[in-house]
């Protein structure tokens, strides 16, 4: 019998082959993202958004110079972030403090439906998926400064009902900041040099200038901070303060050789 070809071999062996990405604090990691879907993937999707946004955000929060990271994190939050700093992941639908949508939008919306001729249960079913809390992959809080920051890798995502994702999280923001009483921040991360980077950095831009008229439901919208970052510069700041970081036993040579294979170093 005639022996398969060397290349053929490992082809099988790559497909089959199921490999762990290196996942920093992976136990606390998946305590704290819910959906198995998602923990399935931040341990076996080399695509996965979920593992660089935890292993970045999770371990600037162990930074052992307050001062310094609140400096660094000016970057998504604007000029007023300063310490103390907390840094949340993946808050705002199963996990506190909620990011429920505005009362304002939520009566507009109704308004539309309703002149759709939807009525009844219909009416109240559509309402119930429009009125679903929004995740935010991190949240910055600081004495002066919400920050909320959504992070992408492979796709443009949307909000709850279809909804303008970065809009979503503007609306939703402003309310909780006002109760906190902060000035609102909204960034973004994304990859460099891709059309995706290039969509997502035309939205903030377009935001930056008509934000009060995409926001006419809201009596008023006050200063929003918006930032917009790479993966890549943030991956440059990350491995400046890496000396600064706890991250003992943890993978760190294998997650930048992760982030080199997805090209963002």
């Amino acid at each position: 019998m005639a022996r398969p070809r060397a290349d053929r071999v490992r082809s099988r062996a790559m497909r089959t082959k199921t490999t762990t990405n290196p996942v920093f604090f992976a136990d606390e990691a998946l305590l704290e993202l819910s959906d198995e879907a998602r923990r399935d993937a931040l341990l076996h999707d080399q695509r996965s958004v979920d593992l660089l946004t935890w292993n970045l955000f999770a371990s600037l929060e162990r930074h052992r110079d307050r001062a310094w990271l609140a400096d660094r994190l000016r970057l998504l939050g604007g000029d007023k972030v300063r310490e103390p700093i907390r840094i949340s992941l993946w808050t705002g639908r199963t996990r506190e403090p909620r990011l429920d949508p505005s009362p304002r939008y939520l009566a507009l919306v109704r308004e539309r439906v309703e002149r759709s001729g939807t009525t009844g249960d219909a009416l109240d079913e559509a309402m119930r998926e429009f009125a679903q809390p929004s995740e935010v992959p991190v949240r910055i809080e600081s004495p002066d400064v919400l920050c909320l920051v959504d992070t992408y890798l492979a796709g443009y995502p949307v909000g709850v009902g279809g909804r303008d994702r970065l809009l979503e999280l503007v609306d939703t923001g402003l309310d909780q900041a006002a109760r906190l009483g902060k000035q609102l921040a909204v960034a973004v991360v994304y990859p460099s040099g891709t059309e995706l980077g290039g969509q997502v950095s035309a939205r903030v831009q377009a935001l930056r200038g008509g934000l009060r008229q995409e926001l006419a439901h809201r009596d008023r919208v006050g200063d929003v901070v918006l930032r917009e970052l790479s993966w890549q510069q943030l991956l440059k700041v990350w491995e400046s303060e890496v000396d600064w970081l706890d991250l003992g036993g943890q993978p760190v040579k294998a997650f930048l050789s992760h982030c080199a294979a997805l090209g963002l170093r």
